[in-house]
C-alpha cells in the first residue's frame, strides 16, 4: 500500500512525502479534534506527530557513511584498496576496489576485465522485462552479464540499440555522448556531432548511453551534480584495448565524481561510458568455479531522502532488467 501511495522510483523525495504527509495528517487531525472539542483525540494526534518526527530524525541521524561523506563540503577523496586482477578464465579477470573515508566504508567497485579477442559481446532486450541478472545469465549461458542503457517505464529502450544487426529503440535520437559497439572488435564511439543511427549502423551490436565518463581527450563529460547519488554501472576500454565492466554498490558517486575517479584509478582506462544505475545496477560473473553477483542498492536525487536510502539498502526484491550486455567465449 505504501508503495502505491509513495512510488519509490520517482525523483520526488519519498521521505518528505511519507513523513511530511504523516505530519500533515496529524496536524489536520489535531485541528479537527480541537474544533470538535475532542481534546483526547487532539493529544493522541500530538503524540503521533512526535513519533513521526522522532522516526524522521532517527533515520537522518543514522544515515550511512557514504551518504554523509558524499554530501560533505568539500567531498573527501576516498582511500582506494585495490588488490589487483585475478584470472578466472582465459581472457577474463576480476578485481575489487574498496573505498573508504576516515576508515569508514563508502563504496565497492566490482570489476571484470575481458580480452575481446577471446570474447563476444552481445546486446539483448526483453520487452517483457521478466529476468533478473541471474536469469539472464542462465538463459544466455554467458560468463558475464551487466545491465545496459536506459529504458522507459514500459521497459522499451530509451536509447538506440543494435542486437545481432537488428535496430531497436527510438528511430530518431540525438546524443553528445557515446555508444559501446561490438563486432569483429569493440569500441566506445564518441557521438558528439554525429548522426547517431548512422554511426552505430555498421556494428551488429551497439548500445547508446550517457554520459561519457572519460572521453579520448581525457575529459570527463558528465555534468556536475551534488545530489544525484546512485549505484553505477559502466563500460570502459583500457590502454591495451581490453574491456572493463564495473558496478558500484552504494550511492557515493555522482556521475562527475565517478568520471574523475576513473581517470586516475589504477586501471589504465582510455575511455569510459556510463550505463543505467541505481537499483538496476547489476553485474554477474560466472566462470568455472567462480561466481559473483553485485547489485546496486541506492539512488536518490535529494540528499535528505533518508527514507528512500533506508528502504533501498534493506529491500530484498531484485529489479528485472529489460536491457543487458552479455559476454560469452568466442
Amino acid at each position: 500500500m505504501l508503495r502505491t501511495l509513495f512510488p519509490l522510483e520517482t525523483a520526488a523525495s519519498f521521505t518528505l512525502r511519507l513523513f511530511g504527509g504523516a505530519l500533515l495528517l496529524c496536524a489536520l487531525a489535531a485541528l479537527a479534534a480541537l474544533l470538535l472539542r475532542r481534546r483526547r483525540i487532539a493529544r493522541l494526534a500530538g503524540v503521533a506527530a512526535a513519533l513521526v518526527a522522532a522516526g524522521w530524525l532517527t533515520l537522518h541521524a543514522t544515515r550511512p557513511a557514504w551518504l554523509r561523506f558524499a554530501l560533505a563540503t568539500p567531498v573527501p577523496a576516498p582511500r582506494a584498496d585495490f588488490g589487483g586482477w585475478t584470472a578466472r578464465a582465459p581472457g577474463l579477470e576480476t578485481a575489487d576496489i574498496e573505498l573508504s573515508v576516515d576508515g569508514r566504508w563508502v563504496d565497492h567497485i566490482a570489476l571484470c576485465r575481458l580480452d575481446p579477442r577471446r570474447h563476444r559481446f552481445t546486446v539483448h532486450w526483453d520487452e517483457t522485462r521478466a529476468r533478473t541478472v541471474e536469469q539472464w545469465q542462465q538463459a544466455l549461458g554467458a560468463e558475464v552479464v551487466i545491465n545496459g542503457s536506459y529504458f522507459l517505464p514500459d521497459g522499451s529502450p530509451q536509447t538506440p540499440l543494435r542486437s545481432d544487426g537488428r535496430a531497436i529503440g527510438p528511430a530518431r535520437y540525438t546524443s553528445i555522448h557515446g555508444a559501446f559497439v561490438a563486432g569483429d572488435g569493440v569500441g566506445i564511439l564518441d557521438l558528439k556531432g554525429k548522426n547517431v543511427l548512422d554511426a552505430i549502423a555498421p556494428f551488429p551490436q551497439a548500445m547508446v548511453s550517457y554520459p561519457l565518463l572519460v572521453d579520448e581527450a581525457r575529459e570527463v563529460r558528465a555534468p556536475p551534480s551534488r545530489d544525484w547519488l546512485a549505484s553505477r554501472s559502466f563500460v570502459a576500454i583500457d590502454q591495451e584495448g581490453r574491456v572493463i565492466l564495473g558496478t558500484t554498490r552504494s550511492g557515493f558517486f555522482t556521475l562527475r565524481r565517478l568520471g574523475d575517479y576513473l581517470k586516475t584509478a589504477p586501471l589504465g582506462i582510455r575511455v569510459a561510458l556510463n550505463f543505467d544505475g541505481g537499483p538496476v545496477a547489476s553485474q554477474m560473473v560466472k566462470a568455472g568455479a567462480f561466481e559473483r553477483v553485485v547489485i546496486g542498492n541506492a539512488e536518490i536525487t535529494d540528499g535528505g531522502d533518508v527514507a528512500r536510502v533506508f528502504y533501498q539498502a534493506h529491500r530484498t526484491s531484485r529489479w528485472t532488467l529489460p536491457i543487458v550486455l552479455a559476454v560469452t567465449p568466442r
